[in-house]
């Protein structure tokens, strides 16, 4: 029995170890995820504008200007851009203007007279006799000298093929009141600015263009009108009573200033920087009178302007005008001026000024574009740059050039490689470069040897601020051309 058992327990052994082993099916395997196919890049979307849709002409008769508008049909998106603005100005044209009527002057005692000479091309008479042409510059030039056309004779007229030339006298009556002789030299310094400088405004629309010029001289001899010269009010004694806010007093004094500097007919005497201030004083008592003459106000400021370009109260008078007069867009050309000559940090009052005056009409101010030639930007010309966050910069260029953004102020003296933000072919168009954040940047040219020559540009990028208190709409603190920009206030 004991060996049956042992004999037993030998065969289970023996059979549990000769047993085949279980095949165990493997897990079912997980297959592998398909190749993914990046989403492509929304395509870039421009903005769209509507047409423009204009207001009413400033003037109902002659030249004047009018506001024109529009929206955004489609919003600019994924990286697309928007150019222009939803605003402009641009002149119209109604009907002629007719002649005011003939001073009420009793009793004449003399006149103020201007002889003129105005030279147009010889297209400027178009179909018209010679007869019929020269009635219409007689009434040209009563309207631009705000006389009658019974006190303008039309002296001579000559035609080439090459010009038609007009000598023509203007009289101002004056009798023995103070009023009467004042009124005549305002009406006179008005003309001969205009007939010498912008003779545009005496001559008929169909004979305006950039190339017509003209002489005006004064007779002062007359006792008549007792105008001698040097004049009695120096500048400065002018410029307090602006201060004191006489402001007919002081366009009084003004006037007997220029018609001096006038009085020989010849240019020379009115292009002195000292010219250019007594031109913008004269625009501005003109619009700070109780009725204020924004015409000649703009005349004034522009003559000043064509002395010396760069006049900052003249450019900031200039632009608040435009304000006071609902030219949202001619603001805004000044006051692009204005940031070109006041640049941050520092600034000056008469940026800050417009500024204020624009926001007080709620006229957006939109982003400032400086417009760069970049490829005259040679030997730093264009360096460095001072602009404000938001600010834009428009680099103009050919295809032998590009823009390429360095990492930093030794990259920049070493003209190191950087990223390629405006490519050769995106110059033609103009490359505009979004000024985003504050701090500084810096850019060069990555052709040939551009950037050693000097190809290159730090852009200072900073905060938006103001350099000034807001402006009471008076009179500004200074009222040279030669006045420094305002300091940065202390923060």
């Amino acid at each position: 029995r004991t060996e049956y058992m042992r004999l037993a327990l030998v065969v289970a052994l023996v059979a549990l170890l000769c047993a085949p082993t279980p095949i165990v099916a493997p897990p079912p395997s997980t297959p592998a995820p398909a190749p993914t196919t990046p989403s492509p890049s929304p395509t870039p979307v421009n903005c769209v504008w509507s047409a423009y849709k204009c207001g009413a002409c400033s003037e109902s008769c002659g030249t004047g200007t009018q506001t024109c508008t529009r929206s955004k049909t489609t919003e600019e998106s994924n990286g697309g851009s928007c150019s222009g603005t939803n605003t402009k100005t641009q002149d119209c044209e109604t009907q002629a203007c007719a002649p005011p009527a003939c001073a009420d002057i009793s009793s004449p005692t003399g006149y103020l007279k201007i002889t003129t000479k105005l030279t147009m091309k010889a297209t400027a008479t178009g179909s018209d006799t010679d007869a019929a042409f020269k009635a219409k510059v007689k009434t040209a030039i009563a309207v631009g000298g705000d006389t009658c056309e019974n006190d303008v004779t039309i002296d001579a007229f000559a035609k080439s093929s090459n010009s038609a030339v007009v000598d023509a006298t203007v009289r101002y009556p004056v009798n023995a009141t103070a009023a009467s002789k004042e009124a005549a030299i305002h009406k006179a310094v008005a003309l001969m600015t205009k007939a010498m400088y912008m003779p545009n405004w005496v001559l008929p629309d169909q004979a305006h263009d950039d190339s017509n010029t003209g002489t005006a001289t004064p007779d002062l001899n007359s006792t008549a009108t007792q105008v001698t010269c040097p004049a009695a009010k120096s500048y400065d004694q002018a410029a307090a009573l602006v201060t004191a806010k006489d402001y007919a007093g002081a366009r009084a004094a003004l006037n007997h200033i220029a018609l001096c500097n006038y009085k020989t007919g010849s240019s020379a005497l009115g292009t002195s920087s000292n010219m250019a201030d007594v031109c913008n004083l004269l625009g501005f008592s003109n619009r700070k009178l109780s009725n204020p003459d924004v015409k000649l106000s703009e005349l004034y400021y522009k003559r000043a302007l064509q002395i010396k370009p760069k006049h900052v109260n003249a450019n900031g008078y200039l632009g608040e005008l435009y304000v006071q007069t609902n030219k949202p867009a001619l603001a805004r050309e000044v006051l692009d001026d204005l940031k070109v000559m006041c640049p941050p940090p520092a600034g000056c009052d008469s940026l800050t000024y417009l500024r204020d005056a624009m926001a007080a009409a709620k006229m957006e101010e939109g982003a400032h574009v400086r417009k760069l030639t970049w490829d005259q930007c040679f030997n730093l010309a264009c360096s460095p740059l001072n602009l404000e966050k938001g600010d834009k910069i428009e680099f103009k260029y050919s295809v032998n050039h590009d823009v390429v953004k360095v990492a930093d102020k030794s990259a920049f003296d070493t003209c190191a490689s950087g990223t390629t933000v405006g490519s050769t072919s995106q110059g033609a168009a103009g490359f505009v470069l979004d000024l985003n954040d504050v701090g500084t940047e810096y850019y060069i040219c990555g052709q040939g040897n551009h950037c050693s020559s000097g190809q290159k540009i730090e852009v200072n990028v900073h905060e938006r601020t103001h350099a000034a208190p807001p402006s009471s709409g008076e009179s500004a603190p200074c009222y040279s051309a030669s006045c420094a920009p305002a300091p940065a206030p202390t923060p």
